[in-house]
C-alpha cells in the first residue's frame, strides 16, 4: 500500500470516523481504522463498533493498492499535528505504515485487514430527504433520548418518513420532543423505525459538514432487514435498527391546551440560568408561578434560594388565576438551546393545570416542534 494525501483532508475524515471507535473496546480490532486503496485512485477509510459503521471514499494519489488496519485514535492525533503539505503513506517490509512528511516521519504497527468485521453493503436504492431538514429534526429531538442503556425501545429516536412529511420523536419517560417537517417524497417508499442515539449523533456531525459544503444537498436513506444506511455525499453511515415498540407518542402530546403564555426567550433564558444555580442537584427543581401579566421563578436547595420575576402574557379561560409548575430546569434549558437557531423573540408555554404535562413550542409553529415536560412533585 502506498498513497499521498492532503493532511487537512485526512484530519477532517478521521475526525468523523474516530468518535465511532470505542475508547475501551473489548475487541481490540474495533480500535482500528481500515485503510484501503485501489488502482482507480480511490482511498477508503472505515470505522465500526459493530452497531455503527462509517465508510468514506476519497479520490487521492494512489501509488500502490492494498488494505491494512491502523490504530484509529493514534492516527487521528498524528493527523492533527501534520504540517500543511502532502503526506506520504507507505507500508514497509516490517509491516508498519510509514507516514512521511517534509520534517519527519511516524511509524505505526498494522494488522491484516481480514480481521476487520464485514462492512455492510447497500443493496437497494433508498429515498432522499434534504440534509437541512434531517439535521434540524435531529437537533430538536436527540437531546431527549434516554441515557439508560437497558431501555431499548427508547434508546434512540423514532424516524418516520412518508409521502408528505418527515417526523422524529424522542423521549426518556420524563419528557418528549417531537419535530415534523413537510416533505415532498417522490418515491412510494416509507420509513418507520428506531435509530440508536449514537447513530444520529454521528449523522448530525456528518450533515453539518455536508451542509457547509452544499446547503442544497440531500441524504439517501436505505432501509434493509436489520440495517439502515444514510448516504451523505461520499460517506456511508450504517446502523443497526433498535428492536421493540416505541411508546405511543401521540397519546403524550396534549390534544388541547386551556391555558397558554407567551414568554420572552432571552429574558427567561437568563433568569432560569441564574435561578438554577441554587436549585437542588438531584432534579434541578425550579418552581414557576404564572398569572396574568407576571411570571415568577423560584429555587431552593435548603442551603440557598433564588427568585426572579418577569412579564408574561397568560391567555385562557381562567387567566385570572395563579398556577405553579415545578420542573427540571435542565430539561427546560435543553428546549431553549434547541430553539436557539430559530431566533424567535418569544416562545409559548401551554398547559391545562399544575399537575398535568405541559408543552413548549414556538408561536405559530406548534406542529413543527413540540416539547412536552412532565411536572415534578412539589
Amino acid at each position: 500500500m502506498e498513497f499521498i494525501i492532503n493532511p487537512s483532508l485526512l484530519k477532517e475524515e478521521l475526525g468523523l470516523l474516530t468518535p465511532i471507535i470505542e475508547r475501551k473496546a473489548t475487541i481490540p480490532v474495533l480500535s482500528r481504522i481500515k485503510i484501503e486503496t485501489n488502482i482507480n485512485g480511490e482511498l477508503a477509510l472505515t470505522a465500526t463498533d459493530l452497531d455503527v459503521t462509517m465508510r468514506v471514499n476519497q479520490i487521492t494519489d494512489v501509488l500502490q493498492s492494498g488494505s491494512i488496519l491502523v490504530e484509529g485514535r493514534k492516527l487521528y492525533e498524528i493527523s492533527r499535528e501534520l504540517p500543511n503539505a502532502p503526506v506520504h503513506f507507505a507500508l514497509n517490509k516490517n509491516g508498519q505504515i510509514e507516514i512521511r512528511y517534509k520534517k519527519g516521519r511516524h511509524k505505526l504497527s498494522t494488522l491484516e485487514s481480514s480481521q476487520f468485521p464485514e462492512v455492510p453493503v447497500v443493496k437497494e436504492s433508498g429515498l432522499f430527504v434534504p440534509a437541512v431538514i434531517l439535521r434540524e429534526a435531529i437537533r430538536r429531538t436527540l437531546f431527549a433520548v434516554t441515557t439508560e442503556q437497558k431501555r431499548f425501545s427508547i434508546a434512540g429516536s423514532k424516524l418516520v418518513v412518508d409521502e408528505t412529511s418527515l417526523k422524529m420523536v424522542a423521549t426518556d419517560g420524563h419528557r418528549l420532543s417531537y419535530a415534523s417537517f413537510p416533505l415532498f417524497n417522490q418515491t412510494s417508499q416509507k420509513i418507520d423505525l428506531l435509530v440508536p442515539k449514537k447513530t444520529f449523533a454521528q449523522l448530525e456531525e456528518l450533515l453539518a459538514r455536508e451542509i457547509r459544503r452544499d446547503a442544497e444537498s440531500a441524504v439517501e436513506i436505505s432501509d434493509s432487514e436489520n440495517q439502515i444506511c444514510f448516504t451523505v455525499g461520499n460517506h456511508h453511515l450504517f446502523s443497526r435498527k433498535l428492536l421493540g415498540s416505541f411508546p405511543n407518542y401521540e397519546m403524550v402530546l396534549p390534544k388541547n391546551l386551556n391555558l397558554t403564555a407567551e414568554i420572552s426567550t432571552e429574558d427567561f433564558r437568563a433568569s432560569l440560568s441564574r435561578v438554577t444555580l441554587t436549585s437542588e442537584l438531584k432534579n434541578y427543581t425550579v418552581a414557576m408561578t404564572i398569572e396574568s401579566g407576571k411570571l415568577q421563578l423560584k429555587s431552593n436547595s435548603g442551603e440557598a434560594e433564588a427568585q426572579e420575576e418577569m412579564m408574561a402574557l397568560l391567555m385562557g379561560e381562567t387567566a385570572q388565576s395563579s398556577y405553579t409548575l415545578n420542573f427540571n430546569s435542565r430539561y427546560f434549558q435543553d428546549f431553549l438551546q434547541a430553539i436557539g437557531k430559530a431566533e424567535s423573540p418569544t416562545f409559548m408555554l401551554g398547559f391545562n393545570d399544575s399537575d398535568s404535562p405541559f408543552e413548549l413550542f414556538l408561536p405559530e409553529q406548534r406542529e413543527g416542534f413540540r416539547y412536552v415536560l412532565m411536572p415534578l412533585r412539589a
